[in-house]
């Protein structure tokens, strides 16, 4: 599995990270050049692979956490007095929203991805400029239909999606 994940990766060497970002619990970054595409009749400007992640995931700098997966969880700061009323998916309202911020500053700073390491289950790692590292964990010994843990689709050429999951990579 590793050499298979390192070849599909290892695409997005030198490439710029152009946004960042989560719908509910599926975070999701854009790397490349932009291109159009039109979806839904609509025409948008997306990057042009993408990388979906749907297991434990974080992302740090030098010794320190900056946002992880399980921030979609907690409160953002000021909402912690508040906790009987959070929701966790309303955008805006959770410690990854907060805390992403940050990183989106700074990748606007042309961060390019300089490699990657995987293993023997699907982890990845990505070093990128500027010292962040982007580590992806799967975690579970789920391997039913369901257990996607992440995927890399370049939307440009409309090719399968590359997904690794509990049993193994699949192309959809």
């Amino acid at each position: 599995m590793r050499e298979a994940i390192k070849s599909k990766v290892d695409k997005l060497v030198g490439l710029n990270l152009r946004y960042i970002g989560r719908a509910s619990n599926l975070f999701w970054l854009g790397f490349g050049e932009k291109i159009l595409v039109t979806r839904r009749r609509k025409t948008e400007e997306v990057a042009e692979y993408a990388l979906h992640i749907q297991c434990s995931w974080r992302i740090a700098k030098g010794n320190k956490i900056i946002v992880g997966s399980r921030d979609f969880y907690s409160p953002r700061t000021d909402l912690e007095n508040e906790n009987e009323h959070f929701e966790w998916d309303v955008q805006g309202n959770n410690r990854f929203d907060e805390r992403i911020k940050s990183i989106i500053e700074d990748i606007n700073q042309h961060t390019i991805v300089e490699r990657f390491e995987s293993d023997e289950v699907g982890g990845l790692k990505s070093f990128l400029s500027q010292g962040y590292l982007l580590e992806v964990f799967p975690d579970t010994s789920e391997d039913d239909e369901y257990s996607k843990f992440w995927r890399l689709f370049n939307r440009k050429e409309d090719s399968p999606h590359f997904v690794v999951t509990g049993n193994g990579i699949e192309n959809e």
